[in-house]
């Protein structure tokens, strides 16, 4: 396959060119980044990706892409590779001789005007980018990975007086540079909106996420995401699925990312903005004046603002691929990629299921301990359950076990009260007072709403915040219909039902209640 170094084009076969490109054979064309790896200058190597890029993006509708991407000529170079046909010969021709003879200023047919129309042009081309729909988006990624990363700093020391307003000015009309991330240039195979920094990428809500992990990182279609859980382990983040184990080290970059998910691209993007919005503190950061002084308030500054993110960590949500080599995290409606090396190696597996085997044979034991054993409830009479059901109110963490208040005998007359008791008191929060009643069933039969007519006066009379039912028997739909009807009314704030098999649970943990009221 013909091979074409741009830059040196000129001293092509031009005839052997035609005779290739007309052919329909596939030709390889290579534009260079000179300065990729032979500077520290970063305004360079942002001058040479937009130099290829313009080149590319001109020559793109005369050939037919068969792929593209980087390569390396003799281990140092890096060239931008085009495999292609032509479809437009003499107009690629033409386009690739004038390249050639500007890039390497090696003047044969063109002269000194032509190159400084040139760079003009590629200046005026950098001025366009948010309006065009590019063939070769890796090519404006690495524009805006090496400019914001570096490129913005050198250009506001060396080229201007206020590096201050250059930033000010930049950051009003790019705004999430100031968060080192850039939008991605619009694609012609992809138009969706996401957001790339050299750390990550943001993912809006609207955008396909399989579709970007195909043409960004060459991932295919057929990548499995499975969810992972989160394990804290030696101090740092472990996500883990069926087939993959891995460090998630890039905690603080995640914060970060949603800092500025919050802050900016949640108003463009989130269809539901105003959950994010609840997220940002406003802190009032003025200087106090001092206790003793008359006047300090006439000298004190303006007060000054600063904005935070509250972030609730629980809320995030991580996917691995089956390999993990792509982490996804999910915050409200936003995802975040991350792209891992940090794969657990097997004797890390084996130590981490050492470190949580413990605490998964102890929640294993509670489970089998929560549906082994049924209660013996003909043992029992009205007034042996009542007493069972203030022994469960009265170990409840929820209520004060000092407000308890068992209201007679079974029998007796109540008002309809068997137990009452108040929630546990909490800085910022009343105590709640809730009515309990215990309804013991010797034979098989069922608790419905008509069995307890006279709940809702109960509630109504005695002002209860919330309500509960105690009973050997299973529960009908009905009352929790009347529960719930209760609730979206407003004359209760919450309910509790204890039915058989939410006592059966609770007993089965709890062997030394059990044990008081029920024979081996």
């Amino acid at each position: 396959m013909p091979r074409y170094l741009v830059e040196e084009f000129y001293n092509a076969d031009q005839d052997e060119f035609v005779n290739y490109a007309s052919n329909g054979s596939e030709l390889e064309l290579l534009f260079p980044l000179s300065s990729v790896g032979f500077t520290q200058s970063s305004i360079d190597i942002v001058q040479d990706y937009s130099m290829v890029s313009y080149c590319c993006e001109t020559i793109a509708p005369f050939i037919s892409v068969v792929n593209f991407g980087y390569e390396k000529k003799d281990r140092i170079h890096l060239y931008f590779r085009i495999t292609c046909t032509s479809t437009d010969t003499p107009s690629l021709q033409q386009e690739l001789f004038y390249f050639s003879e500007v890039i390497s200023q090696e003047l044969k047919i063109y002269d000194d005007i032509h190159v400084i129309s040139f760079w003009d042009t590629i200046s005026e081309y950098e001025d366009s980018f948010s309006k065009r729909v590019f063939h070769f988006p890796d090519l404006i990624n690495g524009y805006w990975a090496n400019l914001i990363n570096q490129g913005h700093q050198e250009i506001a020391s060396e080229y201007h007086t206020s590096p201050t307003k250059y930033f000010n000015k930049l950051y009003r009309t790019y705004p999430e540079q100031s968060y080192l991330f850039w939008r991605s240039p619009l694609s012609k195979d992809f138009k969706d909106p996401l957001y790339f920094s050299t750390e990550n990428w943001i993912i809006p809500p609207r955008t396909n996420l399989t579709g970007a992990l195909k043409l960004y990182s060459g991932i295919e279609h057929t990548t499995k995401l499975e969810p992972a859980e989160k394990v804290l382990y030696n101090g740092l983040l472990a996500l883990v699925t069926d087939t993959a184990a891995v460090y998630f080290r890039q905690s603080e970059q995640l914060l970060h990312s949603i800092r500025c998910t919050t802050f900016l691209l949640a108003q463009r993007h989130s269809p539901a903005p105003e959950q994010h919005l609840t997220d940002i503190i406003t802190q009032d950061t003025g200087v106090q004046g001092h206790l003793f002084k008359d006047d300090d308030t006439l000298r004190r500054k303006a007060a000054t603002f600063t904005r935070t993110v509250k972030i609730d960590k629980e809320q995030i949500t991580y996917q691995l691929s089956e390999l993990g080599d792509i982490i996804i995290a999910s915050y409200k409606d936003f995802k975040y990629v991350f792209f891992s090396d940090n794969s657990m190696s097997f004797e890390q597996i084996k130590d981490l299921n050492k470190f949580l085997y413990p605490a998964y044979a102890k929640t294993q034991n509670i489970i089998e301990a929560s549906i082994t054993g049924d209660c013996k409830w003909p043992e029992l009479d009205d007034d042996k359950f009542e007493e069972l059901c203030y022994d469960i109110l009265y170990c409840d963490p929820r209520f004060d076990s000092n407000t308890i208040q068992k209201m007679g005998n079974s029998r007796s007359r109540d008002g309809g009260r068997d137990i009452v008791i108040k929630t546990r008191l909490a800085p910022g929060r009343q105590q709640e007072l809730y009515i309990f009643q215990c309804k013991y069933f010797s034979t098989r039969t069922s608790l419905s709403a008509a069995k307890l007519p006279n709940a809702a006066n109960v509630i109504m009379q005695y002002g209860a915040h919330g309500y509960g039912v105690f009973t050997t028997t299973v529960i009908d739909a009905t009352l929790y219909d009347m529960l719930d009807a209760f609730v979206k009314n407003g004359h209760l704030y919450n309910y509790y039902c204890w039915s058989k098999y939410e006592l059966e649970r609770f007993l089965n943990r709890h062997q030394l209640i059990k044990r008081k009221y029920f024979t081996p």
